[in-house]
C-alpha cells in the first residue's frame, strides 16, 4: 500500500487535489498535515472522514508519496510540489515534439495570486483593507498592492524550461509578471519551430480560437475539475506561431499535476 501525506491540508488547494484524485482506484491511504489552524479538522475522501493532523506531531517516515503543498516537506520521500506553473504548461504543450525541436521561446507569463503561498489569503485581505479606507499589508507581494503587476525573476522558470526535451537547445527569454488574478495563469508566447512537422504539431494543441483581449484580461473563473487548458494558435510565418495558454492555476495545473504523479506511483508498485 502507498502511504500519501499531503501538507498544507488546511488550504483551498489541497481541497483541489482531493477532488481530483477522488476518482483515483488503486491500494493507498491518504494522510494529511497541516499547522495549528487546520489541525483537527476532517475531510471526506472516497466516502471516509480523514482528520488533519498537526505537522509537528507528524511522522511522515513512512510516506512513500508527499504532496508538498506549503513546502515545508525535507524527507527522502518522492515529492510533489505545485511550482513554476508554466512549466507543466509547457510539458503538456510540448509533449509530442522531439527534443530541440523549438529553436526559440519568448514572451510572457502572469502569474495569479495563488502562485504565492497564501496569495489568495493576502490578496483579498488587500481588498477588504482598501474598502475599509486602510493601507494595504504589501505581503508577500513585496510591492505595495498584490494586483499593482510587478516583474519576476525568471532565473528559476528559464533553467526549469530549458530541461523539457523539446525546449533544451532553445533561446528562451521570458518576462514573469505578477497578476491581479487569484487563480488565472496566462502566457502569451512566440515560438520558432524547427521543423513544418513540428510546427503543425503545436498548431494541433489548439482548443480555443484567438479571442481579442485574452492576453489582457483572461477568464478568472473557477473551472470544474476536469477542465483543461485553454490553448490558442496564431501562425506567424513559415517556423514562427504566436500561442496563448490560460489555465486555472489550482484545479487544472496543481490539480491534475497530483492526479498524475499518484497514478504513475500505483502504477510503479503494481
Amino acid at each position: 500500500m502507498i502511504e500519501l501525506a499531503i501538507t498544507g491540508a488546511g488550504s483551498g488547494l489541497c481541497d483541489s487535489v482531493l477532488e481530483v484524485i477522488e476518482s483515483v482506484e488503486g491500494d493507498f491511504r491518504i494522510r494529511l498535515i497541516d499547522g495549528i489552524e487546520s489541525a483537527g479538522e476532517a475531510r471526506r475522501f472516497q466516502g471516509r472522514t480523514i482528520v488533519i493532523e498537526l505537522d509537528h506531531e507528524a511522522d511522515l517516515e513512512t510516506a512513500d508519496l508527499v504532496f508538498d503543498l506549503n513546502q515545508t516537506y525535507s524527507g527522502d520521500a518522492e515529492r510533489f510540489r505545485p511550482t513554476l506553473s508554466l512549466v507543466v504548461m509547457m510539458q503538456r504543450l510540448l509533449d509530442s515534439l522531439a527534443t530541440a525541436d523549438v529553436l526559440t521561446l519568448h514572451g510572457v507569463v502572469r502569474e495569479p495570486a495563488v502562485e504565492q503561498p497564501g496569495g489568495v489569503e493576502a490578496l483579498a485581505g488587500q481588498v477588504t483593507q482598501l474598502f475599509n479606507g486602510r493601507d494595504p499589508d504589501p505581503q508577500p507581494f513585496g510591492g505595495s498592492l498584490a494586483f499593482n503587476t510587478r516583474t519576476l525573476d525568471d532565473q528559476a522558470l528559464v533553467e526549469a524550461l530549458s530541461e523539457i526535451h523539446a525546449l533544451q537547445r532553445a533561446e528562451i527569454s521570458l518576462e514573469r509578471l505578477q497578476s491581479d488574478s487569484f487563480y488565472t495563469v496566462h502566457a502569451s508566447l512566440w515560438m520558432q519551430l524547427k521543423t513544418p512537422q513540428a510546427k503543425a504539431l503545436v498548431i494541433g494543441c489548439q482548443t480555443d480560437d484567438y479571442r481579442s483581449g485574452l492576453s489582457v484580461s483572461p477568464d478568472s473563473g473557477r473551472v470544474d475539475s476536469e477542465a483543461a487548458m485553454t490553448v490558442c494558435v496564431r501562425e506567424l510565418s513559415q517556423d514562427w506561431v504566436h500561442v496563448m495558454i490560460t489555465a486555472d492555476l489550482e484545479k487544472t495545473i496543481w490539480a491534475q499535476e497530483a492526479k498524475r504523479r499518484l497514478a504513475r506511483a500505483l502504477e510503479t508498485m503494481a
